[in-house]
């Protein structure tokens, strides 16, 4: 028994070109990530951190730290948010730790709003 036309399934076909897509869009943010080199902020005395965290933590506010490591000839990115602990070794912003004496500079991170972009 033959059939008039020959049924070709494109579903697979379909999905491969979403998969490529996508895959090639995130192979794409992800090689910029690596090309993008983050400049040293300003080195900030043990007395000025102490205060910027001071007020962090007695305001609960949002602060965004530089630790003092390089990788590749460039800093690792800011690490932001509400600092959730501390001991007499370092400090706990959200789930990382952060040791004192690693902290290259500190300062208060303003969160933007949607309506605020461009």
């Amino acid at each position: 028994m033959s059939t008039l036309h020959d049924y070709v399934d494109r579903k697979r076909l379909k999905w491969m070109g979403f998969y490529l897509s996508e895959h090639t869009a995130q192979i794409d943010s992800h090689s910029l990530e690596e090309h993008t080199v983050i400049e040293g902020k300003e080195d900030m005395d043990s007395q000025e951190i102490a205060e910027v965290l001071e007020e962090a933590l007695l305001k609960n506010k949002t602060i965004a730290v530089q630790i003092n490591e390089l990788v590749d000839d460039s800093y690792l990115p800011d690490i932001v948010g509400k600092i959730k602990g501390h001991n007499g070794d370092g400090l706990f912003i959200d789930k990382n730790f952060i040791a004192y004496d690693t902290i290259k500079h500190v300062e208060f991170h303003q969160d933007h709003k949607w309506s605020e972009i461009d």
